[in-house]
């Protein structure tokens, strides 16, 4: 059997939301991981051969995340603004930093998407609702796990929500 070694996480969390007053609103998470370490060598899949990587940070497991809200609500009127910060981060257990020539190994860039929605209630089961991910249609490298896979593009949205 193969194995995948074990690993340490380590790290602090928070999470706050409310009413600011003035129909203002407002939400933050943030979570800090100074540890993700791979704790044990492990085997490599294809060639059985023992990896040691003890200490390295874990791919994939940036030290910061961060996602920030603002809203405004007023009467059947809600609409929000949010900023989702992920920081840089290694696509494998070398902690390659320089990107290989595949895409597949590298450092992974720290990004922030921006999102957007607007919602109007005009009755009690009828809402209608805009809302923008990737506002600003930012260009930037998600996973390299099969070569370089960039996040996603802009996506917009307009629909009625109906609760019967």
């Amino acid at each position: 059997p193969l194995s995948q070694g074990q690993a340490l996480f380590e790290g602090e969390e928070l999470n706050a939301d409310g009413k600011l007053g003035s129909g203002f609103l407002g939400r933050v998470a943030y979570t800090w991981l100074p540890v993700a370490e791979q704790s044990e060598a492990f085997r490599n899949v294809a060639t059985g051969a023992l990896v040691g990587v003890q200490g390295n940070r874990q791919p994939y497991a940036p030290e910061h995340t961060l996602t920030a809200a603002i809203g405004y609500e007023q009467g059947a009127f809600r609409g929000e603004v949010e900023a989702q910060y992920v920081g840089s981060q290694f696509s494998d257990f070398a902690n390659t930093v320089t990107p290989s020539a595949d895409g597949q190994r590298g450092e992974i860039n720290a990004y922030t998407v921006w999102n957007a929605a607007l919602n109007y209630q005009f009755d009690k089961a009828t809402t209608g609702f805009v809302s923008a991910k990737s506002l600003f249609d930012t260009t930037y490298i998600a996973d390299r796990t099969q070569g370089i896979i960039v996040g996603m593009p802009r996506l917009l949205q307009v629909g009625v929500r109906y609760n019967f």
